[in-house]
């Protein structure tokens, strides 16, 4: 039969004096740490704006991208951190997974608003030479530029034809030409269709022959895209050597793996905590490096 015996007066105090300050370290955190987070948070939904509203996803507001970049973090994290828990980590390794886990997992939908984002500009950039033949042949013709912009709208396809039809919304809504094409400048973050509006405002203002003036722009654009497409040419070769780089490691290993087994399957050993700590830091220094090298060899013209 076991016996408990009673605690002593001192450990109750002792223990409950240590529950006591933990309560009050876990409140003070919280507080301190509330303002920056929601600070954080309110930089985070404010980007998103501007991600959704550029790709016209009207129906999901930030805060519920927001909520599912959270939860995409916990649960990819708890996933990653089970796994390294049945591989045979300890506790160290499976806390530095759920880290990892966590992160990549927060970072998914950005990565696909990114992505959404980057086929959405470029398919723009390769519709603007035809919208601006569209446009001149349209002034040529004896319309005006709304009109001429409602043919854009009519004739092609998106996303060009969005984002024109949305600059004409704005100016039946009573906007100014100039106010429309400022918040379409900023709404789409192209260089080269900050170049039409700029050549459309100073031509307003000026005067001059406008679809002169945009076959001119169209001459440019079409010279800049070309050094563009060389530029990429010249730089692809550098960019497969980064993502052979950040590829190469997990090859070497599965390539210990193969020889050696137990060489490998020391890092994970539940009873090795260093291990995955070793490689969290390896995974970190890889990631910097691709990343440093993808940012040397992407410039704009």
């Amino acid at each position: 039969m076991t016996h408990y015996l009673p605690l002593a007066s001192g450990d109750i105090l002792i223990r409950g004096g240590a529950t006591l300050a933990t309560v009050v370290a876990v409140f003070c955190a919280f507080i301190s740490l509330r303002l920056p987070l929601s600070r954080l948070v309110e930089k985070q939904e404010k980007v998103l704006h501007e991600a959704l509203v550029e790709l016209f996803m009207f129906d999901i507001t930030p805060r519920q991208v927001s909520y599912a970049m959270f939860a995409a973090a916990g649960i990819v994290g708890l996933i990653v951190s089970l796994m390294a828990w049945n591989a045979g980590a300890g506790k160290l390794g499976a806390f530095i997974m759920f880290v990892v886990g966590a992160v990549f997992g927060y970072w998914v939908p950005r990565i696909v608003i990114f992505m959404l984002q980057r086929r959405r500009r470029d398919r723009l950039n390769e519709q603007l030479i035809d919208g601006l033949v569209t446009l001149g042949n349209g002034m040529r013709a004896g319309l005006n530029l709304v009109q001429s912009m409602r043919l854009i709208e009519d004739n092609t396809e998106p996303p060009i034809s969005q984002e024109f039809g949305l600059m004409l919304r704005e100016f039946e809504h009573g906007s100014s030409v100039d106010e429309t094409m400022r918040r379409a400048s900023a709404r789409i973050k192209l260089h080269h269709y900050r170049l039409l509006f700029a050549a459309m405002q100073t031509a307003r203002v000026r005067g001059g022959n406008l679809p002169d003036t945009l076959d001119r722009l169209g001459e440019s654009l079409r010279e800049i895209m070309r050094l563009e497409e060389k530029v990429r040419a010249l730089t692809a070769q550098n960019k497969l050597s980064a993502i052979m780089m950040g590829c190469m490691p997990a090859a070497i290993l599965g390539i210990y793996y193969l020889i050696e087994p137990t060489w490998v399957s020391t890092l994970f050993s539940r009873d090795n905590d260093w291990g995955l700590l070793l490689l969290a830091i390896a995974v970190l220094l890889n990631v910097t490096g691709f990343l440093w090298i993808r940012k040397i060899v992407s410039f704009e013209i």
